[in-house]
């Protein structure tokens, strides 16, 4: 089976994992599934599953810059904040 048939014949389970988030839930479910990319390897660069771990991290990223946006912060609220 070559590598495009093996991907379609798994695409339900793949699917999700791949999706954009569409709420919170969404989400989170998403940030633990690429800490257990992660954790399986997905941080090595030169792991089989670091593509994987990078295509998550985009949307993850892509999510948090659309929905978990900061006010902009004066040096005082910064400080206050931490």
């Amino acid at each position: 089976m070559g590598a495009i048939q093996a991907a379609m014949s798994h695409w339900e389970y793949i699917a999700p994992v791949l999706a954009v988030p569409n709420n919170e839930d969404d989400y989170n479910k998403l940030v633990d599934d690429l800490d257990s990319v992660l954790d399986a390897g997905g941080a090595d660069e030169n792991h089989p599953l670091a593509g994987l771990a990078e295509r998550m991290a985009d949307l993850v990223s892509a999510y948090e810059n659309q929905h978990h946006v900061m006010p902009p912060l004066t040096g005082i609220d910064a400080l206050k904040f931490l």
